[in-house]
């Protein structure tokens, strides 16, 4: 599936270029960018938003969230606009119950599925022409205590197993499961404060991605 954008300006050879993790075909076309302080980027980004997206940009506080959003939502509506032949500024999402984004119907054929995530420096974007994705990165924090955290989210047999760990196995071992969980409950469009008796759709197949040193990402496939 080749969705990049033809017109896409940015140098080829720089680290910021969204380039494409590679995997085997029938899993999920991943691609990876970090963030720009570059003012031209940044002005043509911006000019893909709309209105509701531009609001919402001004609302973050923190440059580096405004960085992450608007690269995110402008990187998206560049590749789906490619993809869909129409201009980015007039691709139309729809949000389900926890925030997950979809193209608003009619989008025409085929029906991409697609989701992001960012964290720290990264910008992740995952699409499937068929299939529910999602993805997720985290940048690892050396002080963050994770096992707490791993008691309330993981199930008791996950959190035995890292327990038997090493601390920096360990805390590897968490990144790792936390990403996986995320990026499946993310291509079923649920979120981690659900009851945990809420019924799930069959199990995803979780894909490990290939990313930066100090970062942690898994992509999802229903």
């Amino acid at each position: 599936m080749s969705i990049v954008p033809e017109a896409w300006s940015w140098d080829q050879n720089s680290r910021d270029f969204p380039r494409r993790l590679r995997f085997a075909d029938n899993h999920p076309s991943v691609w990876l960018a970090t963030l720009t302080e570059d003012p031209g980027t940044l002005a043509r980004l911006n000019a893909l938003l709309s209105a509701a997206e531009r609001e919402r940009l001004a609302r973050f506080r923190v440059r580096a969230d405004q960085l992450r959003f608007l690269l995110g939502r402008g990187l998206l509506r560049t590749f789906l606009g490619a993809h869909l032949g129409v201009a980015a500024e007039q691709v139309e999402f729809q949000h389900g119950p926890f925030g997950k984004p979809a193209l608003a119907p009619p989008a025409g054929p085929p029906a991409l599925q697609f989701n992001v995530s960012h964290s720290g420096q990264l910008v992740l974007l995952a699409f499937h022409a068929s299939r529910a994705v999602g993805v997720d990165v985290e940048a690892l924090q050396p002080e963050f205590e994770w096992s707490e955290v791993a008691r309330r989210v993981f199930p008791p047999e996950t959190c035995a197993r890292l327990a038997r760990l090493q601390p920096q196995a360990g805390r590897t071992a968490f990144y790792q499961a936390w990403t996986r969980q995320e990026a499946g409950l993310k291509a079923a469009g649920h979120g981690f404060g659900e009851p945990a008796g809420v019924a799930r759709e069959p199990r995803p197949s979780v894909f490990d991605l290939p990313l930066p040193a100090g970062y942690h990402g898994a992509a999802a496939l229903l």
